[in-house]
């Protein structure tokens, strides 16, 4: 397919909102290639700069203008789409500055299989969990469609999976819970 063709779908793409691909989303935007086809024209478009191999089996249209604003939190749903996946641990605990450092991994739960992955924007952590997860008190959608754990999910999680404990500050977790509870 002519560079000038896929530069065109790809426009199309980001028109409607669609900034990341995995192979198969791919190869429907670009008309249904063949398997072979398809692997040597995205390591080409990836050798070229068009696309972006933001991990294994995802894609990234670096010049899309839908890419949300923190790229490495939206592409949690690529990398386990038929799971429920959502930003928690250190990462959340961080945020609210309930432990004593910052985290570098972007630290999620799965009800998938657990992994780590190293992306352009930085790491995404997942550790697998079995525990119910109840949308509305446990976790919540942000604004950017990105799931997060309460903070006191985050700190439950964390002391489950027994990492790091060392580092929550109870008295400033205290806080943020009262804050999250008064909100």
């Amino acid at each position: 397919m002519a560079k000038y063709r896929v530069l065109q779908r790809l426009v199309e793409a980001d028109r409607a909102g669609v900034w990341a691909f995995t192979p198969r989303t791919f190869s429907t935007l670009m008309g249904g290639s063949k398997p072979g086809y398809l692997r040597l024209m995205m390591k080409r478009l990836t050798d070229r700069g068009i696309l972006l191999r933001a991990a294994r089996g995802v894609y990234v249209n670096p010049n899309a203008r839908s890419m949300p604003a923190d790229n490495r939190a939206a592409l949690i749903r690529f990398l386990r789409p038929r799971e429920i996946s959502y930003v928690s641990l250190e990462w959340r605990l961080s945020e609210v500055g309930a432990i004593s450092q910052v985290a570098t991994a972007l630290t999620c739960m799965t009800t998938g299989s657990p992994g780590y992955f190293q992306t352009p924007w930085g790491a995404i952590d997942f550790t697998h969990t079995d525990r119910p997860i109840i949308v509305g008190t446990d976790v919540r959608p942000r604004e950017d469609g990105v799931i997060e754990a309460s903070i006191e999910r985050a700190a439950r999680d964390l002391r489950r999976v027994g990492r790091n404990t060392g580092l929550i500050d109870e008295e400033a977790l205290g806080e943020a819970l009262a804050d999250e509870r008064g909100a």
